[in-house]
């Protein structure tokens, strides 16, 4: 079964998870639209090296949280994550124990001396085992469910075993023998003296400022804050790797929705760190891959954080890894594994239809296994309603809503904004729709602003995916609102189409009034224009199927055509049909093309060349 971009994720987490020792490894940012496979990407990679090395799965969750406290759920869920480690290789976070301990305490409003004391107070509170257990079962408890490969149900029996694991490892740590039963801060905290960069500060002073700084309303000190307790999280992981000795592979960190407030802070604040790192020249290396899933926002933030744009290069410290659609035959291959017989032809007529894309073309090979007599009727397909009492058409548009949603469900107001998109040819049309979207979509939401839903960025602003274009483009046709629906938004598109984009103006009002309008003006630009500029402005014009003309002769047009005009209709007709996915039978395509050959050959005697016209078809 094809596994896509799962298997470009794996062969990148196995370069880096064996080259241990050496310099960091870019964080890969796999970005997908909704439903292009990134999270199952994810999880398949955890399935492949949890029993290889130290693995974690962070699957945060958007709670309305600051990225500063947010950030802190995800720091507990990567220790809990990697706590079990691999036979012979021990993951012991004792800095990081230490860091949250400390944060639980207000200190604020003591002097120094009182600051100091009531550390020393807090930190001897400590020293009997039982109370770092009870601390840190406390803290996992908090943040445990989203550690995906730890929190299965049921959860709080999962996090609370991992918890004791988590405070055997501080404990072993934090004893200077292994039989001994008193626990020794001195030696860790004095870490916070020097961070592993040559620092000579007071620990205990830095400690007590950590806690400070994360109450203040500053926000570059919140994020300094931010950047130590992942520094602490980081050195944890440097020692356990130091600890394993031998060939010890690199741990890894897999996070979903990594554009969240959370997981974005985590992620920035580690490239600062280790850049701090490399400056000094740590002597132990950076054994942490980590790989995060991103519907595109997450760029934004690490480019400006970095200045790195995420391309290739020397030292880099992050990397996009687009999430590519399956290929023809990749869809062919998995509709063999739902039906052998037919899975071929299932997975032409999928691919046709989806173009790849993940989730919508398994929603649509499931929904040819259960009605198979409609793969020659792919509209009644679409109309048909599957799980739930929903129509798969609408069920295929749903994982690009939900892509676009911080939540992952399916926001109304988002959902209907994709339906009167999908008018658009492109982003820069999309914005003069923006008066006919629901409340309160504005031009900064998600559904404007998402580099991977409109893609690829260019001249043209980018384009909808095609899947999500054409089962918009069939629900706005069903829309009965006049206030929003197909007239209403082809209106406004025809009406702001500019002088200098007649093909624009053309293909919108072909939709709005009908294929005779636009045919005599196509006639009369005949003789004006070039044989190919006249063929190239009638492609653009055809360029998008018109799913409400259903009827099969309707398609065909004048069954007798005699002048270019009617000429023109048959072409109006039956180029954009050529483009549409649910046109799946062989003798009427082949129809269709003849006809086309037919009306073009006539055409020919009306332009300054014949070749052009003669040659078209043959494309």
């Amino acid at each position: 079964m094809p596994e896509n971009l799962s298997t470009t994720l794996g062969a990148l987490v196995e370069a880096q998870v064996t080259d241990a020792g050496g310099p960091p490894s870019p964080v890969l940012v796999l970005e997908g639209t909704g439903g292009s496979g990134r999270s199952t990407a994810l999880r398949k990679t955890l399935e492949e090296y949890q029993e290889k090395t130290p693995t974690a799965l962070v699957q945060p969750h958007d709670n309305g949280e600051p990225a500063d406290s947010a950030v802190r759920g995800v720091l507990t869920a990567v220790m809990l994550g990697l706590t079990p480690g691999i036979r012979g290789y021990d993951v012991k976070f004792p800095r990081t124990v230490i860091a949250q301990i400390v944060l639980s305490e207000d200190f604020s409003g003591l002097t120094a001396a009182a600051a100091l004391s009531r550390l020393k107070v807090v930190l001897a509170a400590y020293s009997e085992p039982a109370a770092v257990t009870k601390f840190v079962v406390g803290l996992v408890a908090a943040g445990g469910e989203l550690a995906a490969n730890q929190a299965a149900p049921p959860v709080a029996a999962v996090t609370s075993a991992i918890a004791k694991q988590v405070a055997a490892g501080v404990l072993a740590a934090l004893r200077k023998r292994a039989w001994q039963r008193q626990i020794y801060w001195d030696g860790l905290v004095a870490w916070f003296g020097h961070q592993d960069k040559g620092f000579r500060y007071n620990a205990a002073q830095i400690l007590i400022d950590l806690s400070n700084r994360a109450r203040s309303d500053r926000a570059d000190l919140r994020e300094g804050v931010t950047d130590l307790l992942v520094a602490a999280l980081l050195a944890d992981l440097r020692h356990s790797w130091e600890s394993a000795r031998g060939t010890a592979p690199n741990v890894l960190v897999l996070i979903d929705d990594a554009d969240l407030p959370g997981p974005s802070a985590f992620i920035g604040s580690l490239l600062r760190v280790r850049a701090g790192l490399a400056a000094t020249r740590a002597a132990l290396p950076d054994p942490v891959n980590v790989a995060v899933a991103s519907a595109g926002a997450l760029a934004d933030v690490l480019t400006a954080d970095t200045g790195w744009a995420g391309g290739a290069g020397p030292s880099r410290p992050w990397v996009r890894v687009p999430a590519a659609d399956l290929g023809q035959e990749e869809v062919c291959l998995l509709a063999q594994s739902f039906d052998w017989g037919g899975g071929r032809r299932y997975g032409l007529i999928t691919h046709h239809l989806t173009h790849g894309h993940p989730e919508g073309t398994g929603i649509v090979l499931r929904a040819l296994v259960a009605a198979p007599e409609l793969a020659d009727d792919l509209d009644g397909l679409l109309r048909r309603r599957g799980p739930g009492d929903v129509p798969i058409e609408h069920r295929l548009l749903e994982p690009f809503a939900r892509g676009l949603s911080a939540r992952k469900d399916v926001d109304e107001p988002q959902f209907e904004a994709l339906v009167t998109l999908s008018g658009a040819r492109d982003r820069r049309e999309a914005d003069g729709l923006l008066p006919l979207l629901p409340h309160p979509i504005g031009i900064g939401s998600p559904v404007f602003t998402s580099p991977t839903l409109w893609s690829p960025p260019g001249a043209d602003g980018g384009r909808l995916h095609p899947l999500a274009r054409y089962v918009g483009l069939r629900l706005l046709a069903a829309r009965d609102d006049p206030a929003t629906g197909w007239t209403a938004v082809f209106r406004k598109l025809r009406d702001r189409a500019g002088p200098d984009d007649p093909a624009g103006r053309l293909h919108h009002e072909r939709l709005l009034s009908g294929k005779e309008v636009v045919a005599k003006e196509l006639a009369g630009l005949l003789r004006e224009l070039r044989a190919a500029d006249w063929l190239t402005l009638l492609d653009e014009v055809t360029a998008t199927p018109d799913p409400r003309e259903r009827d099969f002769a309707a398609v065909c047009g004048p069954k007798q055509p005699a002048t270019p005009v009617d000429h023109i209709v048959v072409l109006l007709g039956v180029f954009p049909a050529l483009h549409d996915p649910c046109l799946t039978s062989a003798w009427n395509r082949k129809t269709l093309q003849t006809l086309a050959s037919h009306s073009l050959t006539h055409l020919a005697g009306y332009g300054d060349e014949r070749p052009p016209f003669l040659m078209w078809p043959r494309r």
